[in-house]
């Protein structure tokens, strides 16, 4: 059975070996001072967070915080890879996403890696196909390709991350 279950202190070591995986996916280099602030992020009251479960056990997690005066922002959404592929991460978004609605928030966002194309067509799936904002950098490393937006370059690393899904 899928159940969200508030993260609390006691949770702190799952949510950070989870947290450390996460940010290792993402190809960014995080220390421990960086995963304290996100758990503590996580535990503030007025923000959202839950442990995603399947039959009693932690599959993943999902935070949601306040960007522009709305706490509509899913900042985190992980599911271990032991447990992906059984619509938890659907299922956590349709109760975040309701949830959310409830408190008058006209939209809600979340930010994903052009590089993860099986997130990318989950979450358009689930309605999320407007851009706001794009995130640029000033260098990437490894192999690019040319992307034109409104007649300006950019590139996108690495080639595969906007191949179109079959």
């Amino acid at each position: 059975m899928k159940s969200l279950k508030k993260i609390e202190l006691k949770d702190i070591l799952e949510v950070s070996h989870m947290l450390k995986l996460f940010w290792k996916s993402q190809l960014a280099n995080v220390t421990d001072s960086d995963v304290l602030e996100d758990i503590r992020r996580m535990l503030d009251p007025d923000c959202i967070s839950y442990l995603i479960c399947l039959d009693n056990q932690v599959a993943g997690f999902i935070f949601v915080n306040e960007k522009y005066g709305y706490f509509n922002n899913i900042e985190y959404l992980y599911i271990k890879e032991e447990f992906r592929g059984k619509g938890l991460a659907s299922y956590a978004l349709k109760q975040v996403i309701m949830q959310v609605g409830s408190k008058n928030n006209s939209r809600v966002q979340i930010e994903v890696s052009p590089m993860n194309l099986k997130a990318l067509r989950l979450y358009h799936k689930m309605g999320f196909n407007h851009i706001d904002t794009l995130t640029l950098s000033t260098s990437l490393d490894g192999q690019t390709t040319e992307m034109k937006i409104n007649e300006l370059t950019f590139f996108v690393n690495p080639k595969e991350a906007f191949k179109i899904p079959k």
